[in-house]
């Protein structure tokens, strides 16, 4: 063989050969992402990014609003979420196969900051790779450092949002609008959080008190503290149980709408509600259960709770003693009822507008 044939041949399996493998492995994987979320021809796509692969309850309950409120909305659509595991591996295929006509939403929450990397960068690479689509990020809590660090991913961020021309960003609270006005130049709105929409629950025989208080950083409330408020409650209630809103991670996601739909039943059967979680206090709002809210390290609770405060059912208190005056207002209230017509007619004007405008 001559010298120019075998170099011919080494061209052709060291560098033809990877390539077709690699554009046939690529043709395959966007095959399955087609058919995993029922991508086809002639229909619209609603995909929400960054969907829960971790056990927040409470941004399950976010993701499952915003499904519910788009399928309600778009009932020809298809909508369907990616979760952040499968977002890494699925991204490029969904790059590929998403039209420009296609709306993006970017799941709601709390994480818009440095403190949930995961989720920001999330957003980023969907906010850089679709550049003709609508994107819509759902309403969120923006909180970003008062150190170097968050000053430089702040920087980032407002620079990434900022560079998109069809980008909406949708505050959670008065002062994450605030923020957000004075970094990003797109449209800038403000809803409360979206389980908000979620509609009342139909009402359990409630019984003892619940627990539902934070283990993470964003906690504030030492062991101490937890037990003092247990004993304030022993002595109210037949039964105190404690539990959380955040859960191990199951073995198949698709396990929590099962645990998300325990869980509001174990908020529904409660007589009383004491917690920091945001998702605890809204969960308890919807089921109608009384409930004392505690503060926690960051604005994001005491703010979501103005949405709401018109419900004499839930109660904030800034300091631990007022606890005690919290429960005996609360034990004494007979009737509960959860009202929402207003929050609900703000998101059908806002997803009027995201889909005809």
């Amino acid at each position: 063989m001559s010298i120019f044939k075998r170099t011919l041949s080494w061209g052709y399996y060291r560098i033809a050969t990877p390539l077709y493998e690699t554009l046939i492995g690529k043709k395959k994987k966007q095959k399955q992402v087609r058919q995993k979320y029922n991508i086809c021809k002639g229909k619209c796509n609603v995909v929400i990014f960054g969907t829960p692969n971790h056990g927040n309850l409470g941004d399950y309950a976010i993701f499952a609003a915003e499904k519910k409120l788009f399928q309600k909305m778009l009932p020809d659509s298809n909508v369907f979420g990616v979760n952040m595991t499968d977002f890494q591996h699925e991204i490029e295929s969904l790059k590929n196969l998403l039209k420009s006509e296609d709306l993006l939403v970017l799941t709601g929450g709390g994480n818009l900051g440095n403190q949930y990397m995961d989720d920001e960068k999330i957003r980023r690479t969907v906010i850089q790779k679709f550049k003709n689509n609508r994107i819509v990020i759902f309403p969120q809590t923006m909180y970003f450092t008062e150190d170097i660090e968050g000053a430089n991913e702040l920087k980032k961020t407002s620079e990434i949002y900022n560079s998109h021309k069809d980008l909406w960003i949708v505050a959670r609270d008065e002062h994450s609008y605030q923020e957000m006005k004075k970094v990003f130049t797109g449209e800038v709105r403000i809803l409360p959080d979206v389980v908000l929409t979620w509609g009342k629950l139909e009402r359990a025989d409630k019984k003892g008190a619940l627990l539902i208080l934070r283990k993470d950083l964003e906690g504030v409330l030492d062991a101490e503290a937890k037990q003092w408020i247990k004993e304030n409650l022993q002595a109210t209630y037949e039964t105190v149980e404690e539990t959380d809103t955040e859960i191990d991670v199951p073995k198949r996601l698709e396990q929590l709408e099962i645990e998300l739909q325990r869980k509001m039943e174990q908020i529904n059967r409660a007589e009383l509600v004491v917690t920091d979680r945001l998702h605890g206090m809204i969960l308890a709002a919807i089921a109608q259960t009384p409930c004392i809210v505690l503060n926690n390290y960051n604005h994001k609770l005491k703010e979501t709770y103005k949405w709401i405060e018109y419900l004499d059912y839930v109660v904030y208190v800034s300091d631990l003693s007022e606890l005690p005056m919290a429960v005996n207002q609360l034990k004494k209230k007979i009737s509960c009822e959860f009202r929402a017509e207003e929050i609900e007619e703000k998101y059908r004007m806002f997803l009027r507008e995201i889909i005809n405008g």
